[in-house]
């Protein structure tokens, strides 16, 4: 019996675009549990993709396929594919989007789907995630081979900018995800600052300097503006009780500065404190 399907996308949920491709795959393979995971990610933003993949990929199953749709390239000649990693499939386009996933977890299995017998009869050039990739993770609930799919692949793109940038004292990262709470995410994972300790870090972003990470949302007063490393790993900047994307006009791109207080400024702007 087929098991969990996850579904991320950027349709949003207005129009019928996340329904039809539920409908392809219930009607392929039946009982499958499918769960929406996010359906709102910005039109045409891999990165935030990416991350959102990077926070579900440790709380699902052995067994889970994860059919994720954002493709600004829908049409054109870059790749579908299923990729296994960490027990759990991955069917998406190969535009960087299993990027957060491979930062820990290598994929075992790549597979080109290229296989016109897995597909819907009549394919449109606009809707490759209803007509070729929901057939394929389908395929893949139903237990059948994925060499059925295509042909072997030994190569992913990836995305750069998962990755800060690093100098002798510290790192020169962005925001990579805005939450619904307003807080700001950012390329910085937790074990990348584990040669100083919480509060010898210094976070620089949209003119604001911060001092120290915190541990939780609820170690500073109401309005403070803070940073800590949140549920998913990576440091956040958040405002306690309220939304920090909003207090400094700031979003996925935003420039952010993670220094070891002891070492020289950067090379920018004098800052004003959090």
């Amino acid at each position: 019996m087929p098991g969990i399907a996850t579904l991320t996308t950027d349709f949003g949920t207005d129009g019928p675009y996340v329904a039809a491709m539920k409908g392809v795959l219930l009607g392929l393979a039946p009982g499958t549990q499918v769960v929406d995971v996010c359906h709102t990610i910005s039109p045409q933003n891999i990165v935030e993709g990416a991350f959102v993949l990077a926070g579900i990929v440790d709380a699902f199953p052995a067994g889970t396929v994860h059919l994720v749709v954002i493709d600004p390239g829908v049409g054109t000649d870059r790749r579908l594919i299923a990729a296994r990693a960490a027990d759990q499939w991955f069917v998406l386009p190969d535009n960087g989007l299993i990027s957060g996933v491979t930062r820990l977890h290598e994929p075992e299995q790549i597979w080109e789907i290229k296989n016109p017998a897995v597909r819907r009869a009549v394919v449109s050039n606009t809707f490759h995630g209803r007509d070729i990739l929901a057939p394929a993770a389908a395929h893949l609930l139903l237990g059948r081979e994925p060499s059925e799919l295509g042909p072997p692949v030994s190569k992913l793109v990836r995305l750069r900018n998962l990755d800060p940038t690093r100098d002798a004292g510290g790192f020169q990262a962005e925001v990579i995800f805005r939450d619904t709470f307003g807080n700001l995410i950012t390329n910085v994972g937790a074990s990348l600052l584990a040669d100083c300790p919480p509060d010898g870090w210094v976070v620089e972003v949209a003119g604001r300097r911060i001092e120290g990470l915190s541990r939780t949302y609820g170690d500073q007063p109401s309005g403070s503006l803070i940073a800590l490393v949140g549920s998913s790993g990576w440091v956040e900047v958040a405002v306690v009780d309220g939304d920090a994307g909003r207090l400094l006009t700031a979003g996925p791109g935003t420039s952010v500065w993670i220094r070891n207080s002891k070492s020289p400024a950067p090379p920018h702007a004098a800052l004003a404190r959090g």
